[in-house]
């Protein structure tokens, strides 16, 4: 007998199944919390079945932590790209102001998801520890950025930096992101890097 609650669905081999998950994945979270996201809401997205949803992820959190870990490389990628186009020659200020306009783009283009993001879950162990990975990475690169070597105390000031631009970009997206607050924030999170490191006599190029 015919099942009669079942839609036809598209055949497609399983990297596009993937992808078509990923890509209803992430529509979903751009646009609410992940706790308003559903594995139901995802599958019909990407016409698929809640089951075969499950084939490829074992959980919402594990779907959830792919497209983490797929944005935290896009973002890399696109500031690397950003800054190899500014030339051997430009600054340490305008490479690091230059990231952080990308960062913005990024935040403003999907701002639920990023909040979503950046916001620890009591359930989230796996992208805490990815968010802690970028962190990680984010750290080195800001050392090679301004030609420091690794010192605890340095790196309190590269840590401190990134949670103020967290911090101010969460309040920036609860504002709405709007264009005028844009160029300040650049400018203030600059000025934060630029504060603590003089706080604690470290020389720097910013």
């Amino acid at each position: 007998m015919t099942r009669s609650d079942r839609r036809p669905r598209r055949r497609l081999d399983p990297e596009q199944r993937r992808t078509a998950i990923l890509d209803a994945a992430r529509e979903a979270f751009a646009h609410a919390p992940y706790e308003a996201v559903s594995v139901a809401a995802i599958a019909l997205a990407a016409d698929a079945s809640e089951a075969l949803v499950h084939r490829y992820f074992a959980s919402k959190a594990a779907l959830y932590l792919a497209l983490l870990q797929e944005g935290i490389d896009e973002l890399l990628g696109r500031q690397a790209a950003a800054a190899a186009a500014l030339g051997p020659r430009a600054s340490a200020r305008l490479h690091l102001t230059t990231s952080i306009e990308v960062y913005l783009e990024v935040v403003s283009g999907s701002p639920a998801g990023w909040a979503a993001v950046v916001q620890p879950r009591p359930d989230g162990a796996a992208a805490a520890a990815a968010r802690d990975q970028a962190t990680e990475r984010y750290v080195g690169l800001l050392r090679g950025l301004l030609r420091l070597e690794p010192d605890p105390v340095r790196d309190l000031a590269l840590r401190g930096y990134l949670g103020f631009l967290d911090a101010a970009c969460l309040a920036w997206v609860a504002a709405g992101c709007p264009a005028d607050q844009r160029r300040p924030l650049v400018e203030m999170a600059v000025g934060a890097l630029a504060g603590a490191l003089d706080a604690v006599q470290v020389p720097h190029a910013l």
